[in-house]
Order: C-alpha cells, then sequence, then structure tokens
C-alpha cells in the first residue's frame, strides 16, 4: 500500500524495539561445555599426568621366593596451551550521541554488545567441533577423538608412541546402522564409563530417528519421554508424545542430540567427564555474562545461555586517531580432553 507525502510526512513507521537475530545457530553441546567449564587458574600450559602402559614387575609369588623390584616407568604428561578468540565491540562517538533521548528505540552499545557476544560463541562453536590445536587454533573434540589418521599427536605426544591416547576414528561411515553405533559406542566405554553424549547433524539425527521410529513410538506414546533445554538434557521431564517425530533420542541410554555447527557428516561419540572446556579469567578484565535471554534470540541459540567462565571483557577504550570506543570481547581457555581413549568420532555418514 502506497501512501501520499501528505501522511508520510507527518507519521512516522514503527519500528519493533528488539533486534532478531537470524544469523546464529544452535549448539547445545558447547553450551553444556561451557555451563560445566573448570577453570584453568595458573601456568602456562595445562599439564594432564597420564599412564600409558602397565608395568611388567611384580607378579605371582612362591614361599620365601626373591620380589622383583625393578622400578618401570609407566607415566608420562600431555601439555596443552591456552588459546584466546576474541570479537571487538566498536561504535563511533558522534553515534551513541545521536542514539539518546526518544528517538532512541534500542541503545546501540546493548545491541552491538549482544550481537558481538552471539558471533564468539559461533567461533567458540567452530573451535569446538574443528579445532586443530596448533598456532592459534584450539583444541578440539576433532583432533582429540582421533586415531592418528588426521593428527599425529595430541598433547604434545606422539599417538604412535603412546597408543593408549587414541580415540576411536571411523573413516568413510557411509549408511547409519545402529550395529556401526554399537561398533562405536562399545570402543569408548571403558569398565562402566560410558558415554554421554553422542553428538551430529540435524540430517543424521534424522536419519537415526528412521531407524527407531516404530520402536519409540511404541514406547513412549503413553507415558511421554525425556526433553532437552537449553543446557542439555532433562530425563525427569516428560514431553508430550506426538503420532509421528519426537523431541530426544537415546542409544543405550545415551541421549543422541543435534548440534548445528557439527560439520556434515559427522557423528561424535562424547564422554565429557573427560572432556571440557578450561577457561581462563584474565586479570585486569571483566568477567561478562549474557544480560538476559532476548526473545529476538531463538531458543537454544547459543548466546541465549549464561557462560561467564572465561569469558572476558576489555572495557570501551578511544583510539588516538579515531572517533569512536573500541572494547573487545575475549574467551579464553581451551577444550582439553584428559583421557581422548574415551573419545570417538564417525566420519563421511549419511
Amino acid at each position: 500500500m502506497t501512501f501520499s507525502e501528505a501522511v508520510t510526512s507527518v507519521t512516522r513507521s514503527y519500528i519493533v524495539p528488539k533486534a532478531y537475530d537470524t544469523v546464529t545457530k544452535g549448539s547445545p553441546v558447547l553450551m553444556k561445555l561451557l555451563q560445566t567449564a573448570k577453570k584453568w587458574r595458573t601456568g602456562i600450559r595445562y599439564d594432564v599426568i597420564i599412564k600409558y602402559q602397565d608395568s611388567t614387575n611384580g607378579g605371582n609369588t612362591g614361599v620365601a621366593d626373591r620380589l622383583d623390584t625393578d622400578r618401570q616407568n609407566v607415566r608420562t604428561t600431555m601439555q596443552f596451551n591456552p588459546k584466546m578468540a576474541y570479537k571487538p565491540v566498536v561504535v563511533a562517538n558522534i553515534e551513541m550521541t545521536l542514539n539518546q533521548g526518544d528517538e532512541q528505540v534500542i541503545d546501540l552499545l546493548e545491541v552491538e554488545f549482544d550481537s558481538q557476544a552471539q558471533s564468539l560463541m559461533m567461533l567458540m562453536a567452530q573451535n569446538l567441533w574443528t579445532g586443530s590445536g596448533t598456532g592459534n587454533n584450539w583444541d578440539s573434540m576433532y583432533n582429540a577423538a582421533d586415531d592418528a589418521t588426521n593428527f599425529s599427536t595430541y598433547g604434545g605426544l606422539s599417538r604412535s608412541t603412546y597408543t593408549t591416547i587414541k580415540g576411536y576414528y571411523l573413516a568413510s561411515t557411509g549408511a547409519i546402522t545402529l550395529a556401526k553405533f554399537a561398533t562405536a559406542y562399545d570402543a569408548v566405554q571403558v569398565g562402566t564409563d560410558t558415554p554421554d553424549i553422542i553428538a551430529t547433524t540435524k540430517a543424521i539425527w534424522s536419519t537415526y530417528e528412521s531407524l527407531l521410529t516404530p520402536t519409540v513410538r511404541a514406547g513412549y506414546t503413553q507415558n511421554g519421554y525425556p526433553k532437552m533445554n537449553a543446557y542439555g538434557m532433562l530425563p525427569t521431564t516428560a514431553a508430550l508424545a506426538g503420532q509421528q517425530g519426537f523431541d530426544t533420542l537415546f542409544f543405550r541410554g545415551t541421549p543422541v542430540v543435534k548440534d548445528e555447527q557439527i560439520p556434515s557428516g559427522k557423528v561424535f561419540i562424547m564422554n565429557t567427564n573427560y572432556f571440557g572446556f578450561k577457561g581462563i579469567n584474565i586479570m585486569g578484565l571483566k568477567q561478562v555474562n549474557f544480560k538476559k535471554t532476548t526473545d529476538g534470540v531463538p531458543l537454544g541459540v547459543v548466546g541465549r545461555v549464561p557462560s561467564t567462565l572465561g569469558f572476558n571483557f576489555r572495557d570501551l577504550m578511544s583510539p588516538v586517531d579515531q572517533l569512536a570506543e573500541v572494547g573487545h570481547l575475549i574467551y579464553a581457555g581451551n577444550f582439553i580432553s584428559e583421557n581422548p581413549r574415551l573419545q570417538g568420532q564417525m566420519v563421511g555418514a549419511s
């Protein structure tokens, strides 16, 4: 509908007082790891002591036999370096001045801060799933759950020398089957320590759903079933069961999670008791958080869930040659697995 100037000259457009995020994607696994982060207190590296072989001394003995007192070394140390990721928050002085009073719809600095914080979380999700650990690149689930196919070393140790730090890796997985899930699951289970997350793409999640549809429908239509929230799993919360399609699926009691940041064709079998985020609160910087939820950001999207450890902000500063205020949002720490043999991945799945 076209209005005449008689109307447009005396009537303003209505601006919705919120910014809607049409870019940021969901990463429930990242949000879980940031929520359960451990503090990297001090030290130039994060060292993890591992036992890489069994001893051969000792054994069964008879009456008054001479005992073996040979001392053997069976331990060594994996070493991880701290990493940082950042996004700048830049606002011009004149823009901040004009963005005041009755004409202000949304606070310029506030919306810019939130926007860059969400972008930083997107970068962190990429670090989680694709980081190589070399140079400024973060370590990740990608290089933790590897058997030396792509990463010959982990934590500074050679996987050919220290074979017990190899994760499970299945190349050219092809069509997803329950048997392939079972093989991967068995490979990363030790004793009663089992994976607690199986993370994959939406497409593979839906394929897995199609394998289970008759069973799931028969088992849950009466009683409901566990439903995922933004933080991870709430097994005690029942959701309404439909005739077709489900919120959450499990394999051997482990939730199968769809994460939009995972590269195409991949399935990660994770034990987060031995993989997580170690955060560094940088001295002299503020430790910040997302102010509160906003309905302009989709539910379950990174940036809508509080995450403080390792999330730093350098206050706005004025450059000498620019009429602007510049601050920096910084995530510091690393994604580290203390026991990579309990992590796995399937590649090229369809």
